[in-house]
């Protein structure tokens, strides 16, 4: 679907989503962080389908064949064409998996945070008046 957007503009508006949706919500300092949590996963998981959205089809791999003899291939050209398609593939496959890993981190991180500050939170005696 979105195969000729560069992902880092896809990166970006999905990141500023995140943040924007995330001050949005939790303006106070009252709010569960497991609301944060849901929220931080739901935004993930839009993430994920997004990224996965621009992933190349992967027909696009298979469509041309595989060529079993020399001479199914006939000119110098269509070794070229068949290179550079299996190469654009490859290259846009790892650069999703490269923002896709970040994201991830980024993901697991942020609630591992959340969820630490939510039991410090709980069990400090400062806050047991």
């Amino acid at each position: 679907m979105f195969k000729e957007l560069p992902i880092i503009y896809v990166v970006a508006l999905l990141f500023l989503m995140y943040l924007v949706a995330y001050f949005l919500k939790f303006k106070s300092k009252n709010v569960d962080a497991f609301e944060k949590m849901k929220l931080s996963l739901i935004l993930f998981g839009i993430y994920s389908v997004v990224l996965w959205l621009c992933l190349p089809h992967t027909p696009v791999l298979e469509t041309f064949g595989y060529p079993e003899t020399v001479n199914d291939i006939k000119t110098d050209s269509q070794i070229l064409k068949l290179l550079q398609d299996y190469n654009k593939a490859i290259v846009r496959t790892t650069e999703i998996l490269k923002w896709f890993l970040f994201g991830f981190i980024w993901f697991f991180m942020t609630n591992i945070y959340l969820y630490a500050t939510h039991r410090e939170s709980e069990f400090n005696p400062k806050n047991k008046k």
